[in-house]
């Protein structure tokens, strides 16, 4: 009988070392695609607030020269 208790605490160990190795995988792959989604995204994003900022800018001339654009 504990034999038999020795053998399953031995698997339940392992399993645990194999459910943290699992974790750890998923992990690594979620993080891999999270960079690559936003580094995509940020240069999306990057683009869009230039295009505001300009504009921003070109709307805030015109109402310094008081010209209508």
């Amino acid at each position: 009988m504990n034999k038999l208790i020795g053998i399953v605490r031995k698997n339940s160990q392992q399993e645990r070392g194999y459910t943290l190795l699992e974790y750890c995988a998923g992990a690594a792959i979620i993080a891999g695609i999270l960079w690559v989604a936003l580094s995509s995204l940020g240069n999306n994003v990057s683009n869009l607030l230039n295009n505001v900022g300009t504009w921003a800018t070109e709307r805030a001339n015109g109402i310094q020269t008081g010209g209508n654009n």
